[in-house]
């Protein structure tokens, strides 16, 4: 194997490694045009998955398909360097290696190029992958890339920051300030700082404004959602859809707090919409005021963002890889 090498990258055998693309036959590259794909990993996602990353891509992906690199991130805001590099160096396609915190990296350097992205679940709840059908097996993820299909999709703005599936205020937000740094990750550890959270959390009065409405309520959460679920197969907003230029917007009304615990399995089959205390409707611009601390998360990442919030669709923004039916 060749190692191509850039004066961008040079210091040191071990980040050459991380960072350079393995081409695995230059013959194949001039004869078949075969795709340049690259491997934006998160060494620190939460599954692990992600350590036999090598082993899986040398296996499982078609390299007569397929040129690759794997790159590793070393700090925050590192995938979306790392992203931008490899825009730069022609790769056609970046996969995100790692949660929905590291696509989100990714995906807001690929908004609006005709570079693709691809997606390799390895973070502890994985709602955009789950929902794509990448599942939560890293060698049928890998091979998914395969025969995957290119896919346009919308993307949201909250303030200026860019997310592809989720984002929201509230209890959400809370709980994704609480697990920020965090080694302690999955489901077991989100479940119990849920509950923990769940029963400090104190609920603010919110108006919400959109091109069709106005409405002041004291919410749990409210979710601005392009796409349906948490991580763990936890539908917000079951009626999203990636693709319809809309926002389906979520509120949990403040109710006594064994309501929501009781709602968990209607959030798994698709009825959460039947709980008594959830409202929601769809936009495609909205403005949320809040009273008091306002917790905000993006992709499940918090983030700060003092004062209103102001959510903006981006239609069919990003170009993503969606593995076939009978792929896998």
């Amino acid at each position: 194997m060749a190692r191509v090498c850039t004066s961008a990258q040079t210091t040191g055998v071990k980040q050459m490694e991380q960072a350079h693309p393995v081409i695995k036959s230059a013959f194949l590259e001039d004869i078949l045009r075969p795709k340049r794909i690259v491997f934006i990993v998160n060494p620190k996602a939460g599954t692990n998955l992600q350590r036999h990353i090598r082993k899986s891509v040398e296996q499982h992906l078609d390299h007569k398909k397929f040129i690759y690199g794997i790159w590793h991130t070393e700090r925050a805001g590192h995938a979306a360097e790392l992203a931008r590099q490899a825009q730069a160096e022609g790769y056609d396609i970046v996969v995100a290696v790692g949660g929905d915190g590291s696509i989100n990296e990714v995906a807001s350097v690929l908004l609006h190029t005709d570079t693709i992205l691809g997606i390799i679940p390895a973070g502890s709840g994985n709602g955009l992958a789950m929902h794509l059908g990448y599942g939560r097996d890293l060698d049928k993820a890998v091979r998914k890339l395969n025969t995957a299909a290119v896919k346009s999709i919308d993307c949201g703005m909250l303030n200026g920051h860019p997310f592809v599936n989720l984002a929201g205020i509230g209890f959400d937000g809370f709980v994704a300030k609480q697990m920020q740094g965090s080694r302690w990750r999955g489901f077991l550890p989100y479940l119990f700082k849920s509950i923990r959270a769940g029963l400090s959390f104190t609920p603010h009065t919110c108006t919400i404004e959109t091109e069709n409405r106005t409405l002041t309520e004291t919410c749990f959460v409210v979710t601005v959602a392009n796409g349906p679920m948490y991580g763990y197969n936890f539908q917000i907003a079951p009626d999203a859809r990636l693709d319809d230029g809309l926002f389906s917007i979520v509120i949990f009304k403040n109710v006594p707090r064994w309501q929501y615990f009781a709602a968990i399995p209607s959030s798994l089959n698709g009825r959460l919409y039947h709980a008594g205390f959830v409202e929601h409707f769809t936009a495609q611009r909205v403005k949320i005021s809040c009273t008091g601390d306002t917790f905000v998360h993006i992709d499940g990442e918090s983030i700060e963002s003092p004062g209103d919030l102001e959510f903006e669709i981006l239609p069919k923004a990003l170009k993503v890889l969606v593995p076939s039916m009978v792929s896998g």
